[in-house]
């Protein structure tokens, strides 16, 4: 993460990183007076997450219900959860909001959702959703009712994919939905019940963890407000590069204009504009190649659903590439993603770092000609490696039996192939516990782990060293900040953090239980363990 591996003195002055040196600039500096912190441990750059929906993660922590595994097993746990949270009213509105994992529907015990029923046996009055990840949510009869889910049924473009409605033999809706949270019209918390949440979820789930820039998908403006006014106290200090979700936060040649526009001084930069060329695969809403298996499928021959045209995904990319601003692709499925990647080989030439495509290379059917490609059309890989023991490893094979257990997040081959991915957490509503945690994302990328425990794919594992490498300087590329963060080089922001042990030097199980022992953003000291 440095050019060079002799330094043992870092000079900071005004923020920035102003000096390296060795032991005959310590002395230097000591016959001059300087200030020194003697540093235990390892030294290294503050973490850099270049994807997350930390605003909505943050606000869902302030008032939702956590319904998640292992906090609950079993649906009777989770229906007891919503029961808790009722009383204690923790409502947004009238709505009473809860939130498992991603593919909560297989680490539930029964190995499958609750129905409309059971959450109606918690209140037939107030309306119920429980929000299974970003992709997928279960409604009762008055969330139903109010929301009226059937104007969704046939629609084109939604929020993170296109909308799903799921119903029953009779046409009833199940309860299930897909792509449609934002349309559920839940009131948000006000502004300084969000400067409050942030504040508070930052400072325990990031800054302890040692990050310090983070690549924020900014779906509405109340929260960007929020965001704001909590960076200018400094009661939020890490540096954020946003980009306008679009149809979510306004559709994309609004979302556009804003970036173009913002100029919110600061630790805030506007990078960019984000779409989504399919869903999810928790869903069953990624655009696949590949059929999805009749246990998975609506019906024989289902291939998911792409949410973008090609003709569509090229205008994103002329509009962006003509403005000087990135473009963020949501592609899951191996269909969104050729579709992008033709998408982006149509537009023509693109400026460097111009065009991130995200979850790029989860599952990959011909994995080293895919990964040249990604080379020749230039676009930058933004993975979460997480979400191989997340659900990847395990649940996918299940979605896609004959092409789902192989190429499952080939790093290995990736960077033998040259190309230097960006690692990230995709935290949002339903992230497991701790995921937002960076040595939880390296132990994944390098120890190959599925939710059951068991080696996937062990010759894709890649080194802890990679595995950092990808968590601060690729990271930092794809947010255009390379150079600045991410990095011990002179000229770059003193964000840096101290660690208990060398990740280097630890068994794989003990990557996850690496500490963060200090946490520096611009030189000035924002953490520190209690018994450090």
């Amino acid at each position: 993460m440095s050019a060079r591996s002799d330094i043992t003195t870092v000079v900071v002055r005004d923020g920035v990183i102003a000096e390296l040196g060795g032991d005959d600039l310590l002395r230097h500096l000591v016959g001059l007076g300087t200030e020194v912190t003697e540093v235990d441990g390892v030294l290294a750059p503050g973490f850099v997450d270049p994807h997350t929906h930390f605003s909505q993660y943050a606000a869902a922590r302030a008032r939702a219900v956590d319904c998640r595994v292992p906090t609950v097993r079993t649906i009777p746990e989770a229906l007891d959860a919503l029961s808790d949270g009722l009383r204690e009213g923790r409502l947004c509105g009238p709505w009473l909001v809860g939130y498992g994992n991603l593919f909560y529907d297989q680490k539930l015990a029964e190995r499958r959702l609750p129905t409309r029923d059971e959450l109606d046996s918690v209140s037939r009055t107030h309306p119920i959703v429980v929000h299974c990840g970003g992709h997928v949510s279960v409604l009762n009869s008055a969330a139903l009712e109010l929301v009226r889910v059937e104007r969704f049924l046939g629609s084109t473009e939604g929020l993170w994919g296109r909308p799903v409605v799921e119903l029953d033999s009779a046409g009833r809706p199940t309860g299930v939905v897909g792509e449609i949270d934002r349309h559920l019209g839940i009131p948000e918390p006000d502004h300084e019940e969000l400067v409050d949440a942030f504040t508070s979820v930052y400072r325990s789930e990031f800054l302890r963890y040692g990050v310090t820039t983070i690549g924020e998908m900014v779906e509405s403006e109340r929260n960007l407000n929020a965001l704001a006014a909590a960076s200018r106290s400094a009661a939020v200090p890490a540096r954020f590069g946003l980009y306008a979700m679009a149809p979510s936060f306004a559709p994309h040649d609004q979302a556009l204009q804003w970036v173009r526009e913002a100029d919110l001084g600061g630790r805030l930069i506007a990078c960019g504009t984000k779409v989504f060329a399919d869903g999810g695969y928790s869903a069953r809403n990624a655009a696949s190649l590949t059929e999805y298996s009749c246990d998975h499928a609506p019906h024989p021959g289902y291939h998911g659903k792409l949410n973008l045209e090609r003709s569509a995904l090229i205008a994103a990319l002329e509009s962006t590439q003509a403005a000087g601003v990135q473009l963020a692709i949501h592609a899951n499925g191996t269909r969104a993603q050729q579709e992008a990647l033709d998408a982006v080989s149509a537009a023509g030439p693109i400026r460097r770092g111009g065009v991130r495509i995200e979850h790029l290379g989860n599952v990959l059917e011909e994995p080293q000609k895919t990964v040249r490609r990604w080379r020749d059309t230039g676009v930058l890989p933004v993975m979460q490696p997480g979400f191989l023991t997340n659900f990847i490893a395990d649940f996918v094979p299940m979605l896609f039996p004959t092409t789902g257990t192989r190429g499952r997040m080939p790093l290995r081959t990736i960077l033998d192939e040259g190309i230097w991915p960006a690692f990230s957490s995709d935290v949002a509503i339903g992230g497991e516990a701790g995921a937002s945690n960076p040595f939880a994302t390296i132990a994944s990328a390098v120890g190959r782990k599925g939710y059951w425990g068991r080696r996937v794919e062990p010759h894709e594992a890649i080194t802890v060293g990679e595995a950092l490498r990808c968590h601060t300087l690729s990271a930092a590329e794809s947010l255009a900040m390379s150079g600045h963060v991410g990095t011990i080089e002179v000229g770059a922001h003193a964000d840096l953090i101290t660690l208990d042990r060398d990740p280097r030097a630890v068994g794989v199980d003990d990557i996850a239980d690496i500490r963060v022992t200090r946490t520096w953003i611009g030189g000035v000291l924002e953490f520190e363990e209690a018994y450090a």
